[in-house]
């Protein structure tokens, strides 16, 4: 778990969250989308040029947490690197909503305040350094040996961030104007019909006219608002639901390429290398023996 050559996934059944180590951070494209899931980001020893949040728009260094909120759009570009890649540059913890829901039952009632340190209060200043410290606590156990107490260190770590957050930088929805609103609406519509049928052989006009819009006008308002296709986004959800298969089932890859609804290892493959530079043979071994 010491060597950061390449991007490192590390999720364990035993932890609730998962962890990306990302290595220098140069020519680093991630197309804007959203989830329900709330993520967590800290650079460490690099720079990110652009990382968009919504119509927020952030250039981190060293010591810089971003906080993505569920369902909030976000997207990451970023052309330079200032570190060496010998050592990690940025860690992302994606914490799943239920989780976040088992730990504070109220959290879908509230968002988080996290990404202007400017406007802190003294208050939130002392908890956002406490906050770095606990991320710098994380990253230390990632050069340890994993056993009982690595495990019991790093969940501790994550309740107190849980904590933090909700004490110290939440506060009650405010919900968007009515166009953003509607916006979101459609949006969520579009892409939990893609959740819901991935494993088909969708066609644009088939999404399209599960919302009652015409394919152009359902292809534009995608690119507007997500900054890709419907295609590419249901290539990412189809990508989603083929890791959990790859760690979680015994299926062979031409079995999963085919429930996921890519209809080919070859297809599926390509899609990987997309999202996560690597084929579906070499994700599987390379994540399972993290478990």
């Amino acid at each position: 778990m010491a060597a950061y050559e390449h991007q490192f996934v590390y999720t364990t059944k035993k932890l609730p969250v998962l962890f990306i180590v990302h290595p220098a951070l140069k020519n680093v494209v991630v197309h804007r989308h959203w989830h329900d899931d709330v993520e967590l980001n800290y650079t460490i020893s690099d720079t990110i040029d652009d990382f968009s949040i919504g119509d927020d728009h952030f250039t981190t260094s060293p010591g810089r947490i971003l906080l993505v909120n569920s369902r909030e759009v976000h997207g990451v570009q970023s052309k330079q690197a200032s570190a060496d890649g010998q050592q990690p540059a940025a860690l992302t913890i994606v914490f799943p909503l239920p989780f976040l829901k088992d730990c504070y039952p109220s959290v879908e009632q509230i968002q988080f305040d996290l990404n202007h340190p400017d406007r802190f209060s003294n208050d939130q200043k002392r908890a956002y350094h406490e906050l770095q410290r606990l991320l710098n606590e994380i990253m230390s156990q990632f050069g340890h040996d994993q056993n009982e107490l690595t495990i019991l260190k790093i969940r501790t770590y994550l309740m107190m961030i849980v904590t933090t957050l909700v004490e110290h930088f939440s506060r009650s929805k405010v919900y968007a104007l009515p166009q953003n609103t509607e916006k979101q609406q459609r949006l969520s519509s579009i892409t939990e019909y893609m959740y819901q049928h991935y494993q088909e052989p969708l066609k644009i006009d088939d999404i399209a006219n599960s919302v009652h819009l015409s394919k152009e006008y359902l292809i534009r308002f995608f690119k507007q608002n997500l900054g890709t296709t419907p295609y590419q986004y249901l290539a990412y959800v189809r990508c989603q639901k083929a890791q959990s298969l790859l760690l979680h089932s015994e299926n062979n890859l031409t079995e999963i390429a085919v429930n996921t609804g890519f209809g080919s290892l070859r297809s599926m493959n390509r899609t990987f290398e997309k999202f996560v530079h690597a084929n579906s043979k070499n994700w599987r071994i390379k994540n399972q023996a993290s478990q």
